[in-house]
């Protein structure tokens, strides 16, 4: 969505609009930004004064980063913004995007909002009302519905290629030229308006209503860089991010084929899967893109999406439940045939790897969202730093270990030893048994 930042300096400061001379005061930038995305969301414009006049904003190399990483460093939940150079009047001014969310966000460890142009630091009881209310919303966001929205918005062409896609799964389908029936049958209605499940996947223009709700993806192969902002429909998405990455995998001829035969890099039934999953299993709270990173090593999906307990990365190793954060979107992957039998995903990109003559891929959990790496061709991920690698090719997969071992074989403190078995817990490379003292470490 193209921003028009002469209209908005023009309408002057408001509860989604702030107005900056400078970043000298970034901390009350970051408390800003923390009460726009506790409510609607909103811009900061840096380089612009209270009555409108454009003076510039002295912005050096590497301060826009520098700023977007105290952002992540003192909000909680974390809040990813979009920080971008705009040039105005001959003047560069700074522009931060700042994506709504449900909130309450702290900044500083406090919360804020806006009344009107003002940032206003919340009281307790506020925030912990605020909170009650999102926690009890966690597990059904994407029943929630989204009151800004009307049937008029969704778009029924896309329901007539999911019905077309759905033939054989879904039983009894609805007629074409029904969208409500078929939003009905789907769970997608909350009284006859839609959810932000139906417009997730069927909206003519998603990211207008939930503009987080899109993939940033990157290629940097050599000296090349590639990049797109993929947005639409969760189906469209999928198959948009998935182009993406198959054309900027290089092919190769696969010698030990007697007949010739080329592949890519990377199994694109692998690549599907784990983007069809990363879409499926996200917090759609969260301020963040789905993020898709290639470059000469791996492929790396990253969702701000938390793992379901009581899944483990290592359980995501072998056959496990289903546990989908989102169900109601999840069926209808299901039903249009982007995911398969719920539970198995993970495994069958385990398979496909192998079988493509790659590394296994990780499954990481991490504290702000759950990141899948695979590997191109039989690199190790740069993630697992030497050490770690070199033991774990020391030990028998399925023998538990004791940290005093790991210590032994690595060299290190039983300290460090703990601090690496805990990394690699994460990253699904090893699960822990036992408690205390009989507390054992499993090679997956």
């Amino acid at each position: 969505m193209v921003i028009d930042i002469a209209t908005l300096i023009a309408g002057g400061e408001s509860s989604s609009v702030e107005l900056k001379t400078s970043l000298s005061d970034t901390r009350r930038i970051i408390e800003t930004i923390a009460a726009m995305a506790t409510s609607s969301g909103g811009h900061i414009i840096v380089g612009v004064r209270d009555n409108g006049e454009v003076v510039g904003a002295a912005v050096g190399k590497g301060e826009s980063e520098r700023l977007v990483q105290q952002i992540l460093a003192n909000t909680d939940p974390r809040i990813f913004v979009d920080v971008s150079r705009q040039s105005l009047g001959g003047k560069t001014v700074l522009l931060i995007a700042v994506p709504p969310s449900d909130g309450p966000h702290l900044a500083f460890g406090r919360a804020f909002f806006r009344s009107g142009p003002a940032t206003v630091a919340m009281t307790r009881d506020e925030y912990e009302r605020r909170l009650l209310d999102r926690l009890r919303e966690s597990g059904g966001y994407e029943r929630r519905r989204a009151t800004s929205v009307t049937l008029d918005n969704l778009d029924p062409r896309k329901m007539d290629r999911f019905l077309e896609l759905a033939q054989g799964r879904l039983r009894e389908a609805p007629r074409m030229g029904h969208p409500k029936e078929l939003l009905q049958r789907l769970h997608l209605l909350s009284d006859g308006i839609p959810t932000v499940a139906s417009v997730l996947l069927f909206g003519k223009h998603p990211s207008d209503a939930f503009p987080q709700a899109v993939i940033q993806c990157r290629a940097r192969r050599g000296t090349g860089d590639d990049s797109a902002r993929i947005e639409g429909g969760l189906f469209e998405q999928i198959d948009d991010a998935v182009r993406f990455v198959e054309r900027n995998l290089r092919t190769h001829v696969d010698r030990g084929s007697v007949r010739r035969k080329e592949k890519k890099e990377l199994p694109v039934e692998a690549v599907r899967e784990i983007i069809a999953n990363a879409v499926a299993h996200r917090d759609y709270r969260s301020t963040a893109p789905t993020q898709v990173l290639l470059d000469d090593k791996q492929l790396d999906v990253w969702n701000g999406g938390a793992l379901p307990s009581p899944l483990t990365p290592s359980a995501l190793r072998q056959p496990h439940p289903s546990i989908p954060t989102n169900p109601l979107i999840a069926r209808a992957l299901f039903l249009a045939g982007y995911i398969e039998e719920w539970g198995t995903g993970t495994t069958r990109v385990i398979d496909a790897m192998k079988a493509n003559g790659n590394s296994e891929p990780l499954y990481i959990a991490e504290d702000a969202g759950f990141r899948v790496i695979l590997p191109i061709g039989k690199s190790i991920s740069a993630l697992i730093p030497e050490r770690e690698r070199s033991v774990l090719a020391k030990v028998t997969r399925g023998k538990p270990i004791a940290s005093r071992d790991y210590a032994e074989i690595a060299g290190v403190s039983l300290r460090t030893a703990i601090t690496d078995l805990t990394r690699l817990e994460q990253m699904g490379l090893i699960s822990r048994v036992g408690r205390g003292k009989q507390t054992r470490w499993v090679k997956s």
